[in-house]
């Protein structure tokens, strides 16, 4: 991901917010959906973490703050559901994915999505997919195998894994199987590599410009 990414919206589906905070300078970046799916005009309010932490549920508060500093400690691949709250006071149901870059040992930049995933949740309990993800399933063999890799590195669900995998082509204006295809290509350990830095190989596929 480059550190300010701009893509298009389709708003016939739920949102997948962007954010990139950057460590050294205590500075953020969202996207437009970002934004939006709190309840805001783009660039109504500067972006910051306590902005972000006030639209999340009191009861899943603690849950964000421990992922988000394991995430800052590590730079490893977070993930969690938690309620967030909008701006008029609606309860969505959302899932945090990210992961950082990391320079000389330290995490210097955190970036991933917040998927909104309320739908799902609501038809069925966290467990079906949506239409996009069955065609995926019965025509794009790469984007199956990709989301299967997302869904294993991150502990995610499948649609969530999808959705991510898709706002990257948009981010990127590359095509959601050239993409897949360089997770793919990406996730077999190469000879004298060990397994453990499956996460740098992932990342490397999908923020080549970092």
């Amino acid at each position: 991901m480059t550190e300010e990414p701009v893509g298009p919206t389709d708003d016939t589906e739920a949102l997948t917010g962007v954010f990139l905070f950057r460590v050294p300078e205590e500075a953020w970046w969202w996207s437009d959906d970002m934004y939006r799916m709190l309840g805001y005009d783009a660039d109504e309010i500067p972006a910051t973490g306590e902005l972000l932490e006030r639209h999340v549920h009191p009861d899943d508060q603690e849950g964000i703050r421990r992922v988000w500093d394991r995430g800052l400690g590590t730079g490893t691949p977070f993930s969690t559901y938690y309620r967030l709250m909008t701006r008029d006071g609606q309860e969505r149901h959302a899932v945090l994915v990210g992961d950082g870059r990391v320079d000389d040992d330290s995490v210097v930049v955190l970036r991933g999505f917040v998927v909104d995933v309320t739908e799902p949740v609501q038809r069925h309990a966290q467990e079906s997919a949506d239409v996009d993800i069955a065609r995926a399933r019965a025509s794009q063999e790469d984007v199956d195998v990709a989301r299967g890799v997302l869904m294993a590195l991150y502990g995610v669900h499948e649609d969530v894994a999808f959705r991510v995998l898709r706002r990257h082509s948009q981010q990127t204006n590359v095509k959601l199987r050239a993409v897949a295809r360089a997770v793919v290509e990406a996730t077999p350990t190469p000879p004298g590599e060990g397994q453990h830095d499956l996460h740098h190989r992932i990342a490397q596929a999908l923020y080549p410009d970092d």
